[in-house]
């Protein structure tokens, strides 16, 4: 049995255009006029989002006023978004033998509700950027309730496998969501997985 720790938006939910838009549009309304284009939004993914926001001099408070509003917008349109091809059954496939969270940067609502109405219900929890903003500190979280089991954590950017190593989890970087292949080398992935059930094959499913 092993701990898989998924991020959500590029891995599970393919949602780069509707995200785009729905954050922009919150930055943009709190004054973070920096972030105008797609390719400002995924600069930020470089690393820890929310400290990649902080660099550029925005505070906390409005940090969760960007949040709020990128909420409000994606209660609206996250069902616009769908489930990446063969991420579902891969997903339940993990589940029967290993321990399945998603860490997100998303919001937890949002994420419970989409996976829900995609008849996704193998996922042990979902930890979003609601209830902590730092990804290092959510994998460590869900590392320490089960710390007999190994690690890893799953995601599609630099960020996330930077965050993934720093945390104390093996890194496996999928080439379907938001930043190449070259990025996801570059954050030093573990694995790479270019379809879903390359995962299985990781985890000799």
């Amino acid at each position: 049995m092993n701990l898989i720790m998924f991020d959500f938006d590029g891995v599970i939910i393919d949602s780069l255009e509707q995200f785009t838009k729905d954050f922009i549009s919150a930055c943009n309304k709190h004054g973070l006029l920096a972030v105008r284009s797609q390719r400002d939004m995924l600069d930020l993914f470089d690393n820890n989002v929310y400290e990649s926001i902080l660099s550029l001099g925005i505070d906390e408070d409005t940090i969760d006023n960007i949040l709020s509003s990128y909420k409000k917008n994606s209660e609206k349109n996250i069902f616009n978004s769908k489930l990446f091809g063969g991420v579902k059954e891969m997903l339940q496939s993990l589940s029967l033998n290993n321990k399945v969270f998603i860490i997100t940067s998303n919001i937890s609502s949002l994420t419970t509700d989409f996976l829900k109405s995609n008849g996704v219900d193998c996922v042990e929890d979902v930890i979003g950027a609601d209830v902590e903003k730092s990804k290092i500190k959510k994998i460590k979280h869900v590392m320490n309730l089960h710390p007999n089991l190994p690690s890893y954590y799953i995601g599609d950017t630099k960020g996330d496998m930077t965050e993934g190593k720093i945390a104390g989890a093996k890194t496996i970087g999928v080439t379907w969501g938001w930043h190449t292949l070259c990025q996801l080398e570059n954050g030093e992935a573990d694995f790479i997985a270019n379809c879903p059930s390359d995962i299985l094959d990781i985890f000799k499913i």
